[in-house]
């Protein structure tokens, strides 16, 4: 099975983040890759596995009509099998290591006396570059909660400027980088919900039904929210690439990529934060009005689809 947003879906773009991702290798000074400690999953998988736990949590929040409390402690320590799994073969929170080692071998963000002492020498970009390398290389079981293409541009262009020891070339692109991942905010989802599944065993345990409620929702909104970061970084990637297909004459796979992004906008409004639950439905109509127009190839629509794409944008960099 292909993911929604595994560039075999559209050749053209494709063709544009593998040679991003080659021309990288080159751009910098080279360094052995890492390799990751555990097996990472495929985006397909890691999806899976989320579903999973959600699944597992939503028979726990059914136990708590009940009064099982070992019912429910079952079901909670299903859900966090499964998102404990999710944490080690994601690569987070080595994603998350490799993006402040590539800062801090830049000269930004250590505070400790080693960082300080690394700065005072000057930065490293042959460092940070390797750091970046790692993070690129930890970005594909997330592919699903990134923004693909954003990623490997970022990537080269961070790779590009280490190898020409542009130091302020190197840290903007290290910031799109960033954005392209939002990787700390998908970790502080991920902890969120292992958190209140911790918590919400303890409470079973003292058979206080009312604070295991209250944990098991503390941990769904946590869940929802590795969720709806994915279904915006989805939709916001499906936009783009459409945006383009339209405006190249390749109709068909941009009206399928319209489509990609309409579910997973639907996807994001049903659990989006009040203030933001408005724009994400007002952006869906839009999309849904430019796919209704799009039988044939039209810059204007391509424009409108390009202007929505940075709407939904806009909204999945205001995650925290």
């Amino acid at each position: 099975m292909i993911s929604d947003t595994d560039p075999r879906r559209f050749p053209a773009a494709a063709a544009a983040v593998l040679a991003l991702v080659a021309v990288s290798v080159a751009a910098a000074p080279a360094a052995p890759a890492a390799t990751p400690a555990v097996n990472l999953a495929t985006p397909t998988q890691l999806r899976s596995t989320l579903e999973k736990a959600g699944k597992a949590l939503a028979k726990a929040e059914d136990a708590l009509r009940g009064s099982d409390a070992g019912e429910v402690s079952l079901f909670l320590l299903r859900s966090d099998e499964y998102l404990e799994h999710f944490q080690a073969a994601s690569g987070l929170e080595a994603l998350v290591k490799a993006l402040q080692e590539a800062r801090a071998a830049a000269g930004v963000g250590d505070t400790t006396a080693a960082g300080e002492a690394a700065a005072a020498d000057g930065p490293d970009l042959a460092e940070a570059a390797a750091a970046v390398r790692r993070a690129r290389d930890l970005m594909t079981p997330v592919a699903e909660y990134t923004v693909l293409r954003q990623g490997a541009e970022a990537g080269h262009a961070a790779l590009r400027a280490a190898g020409a020891r542009d130091r302020p070339g190197f840290l903007a692109a290290l910031d799109r980088l960033e954005a392209a991942t939002l990787a700390p905010v998908l970790l502080a989802r991920l902890r969120e919900a292992r958190d209140g599944i911790s918590r919400g065993r303890l409470a079973m345990v003292r058979r206080d039904l009312k604070e295991g409620r209250a944990q098991v929702a503390a941990a769904r909104r946590a869940c929802d929210g590795l969720e709806y970061a994915g279904a915006l970084s989805r939709a916001s990637f499906a936009l783009s690439v459409g945006s383009e297909l339209l405006a190249s004459d390749s109709v068909i796979a941009a009206r399928d990529q319209i489509q990609k992004a309409l579910r997973d906008l639907r996807r994001a409004a049903a659990s989006a934060p009040v203030g933001q639950q408005a724009t994400l439905e007002q952006a869906r109509a839009e999309a849904a009005e430019v796919w209704k127009r799009s039988g044939r190839s039209s810059t204007a629509e391509a424009v409108k689809l390009a202007d929505i794409a940075r709407k939904v944008e806009t909204v999945r960099l205001r995650q925290r």
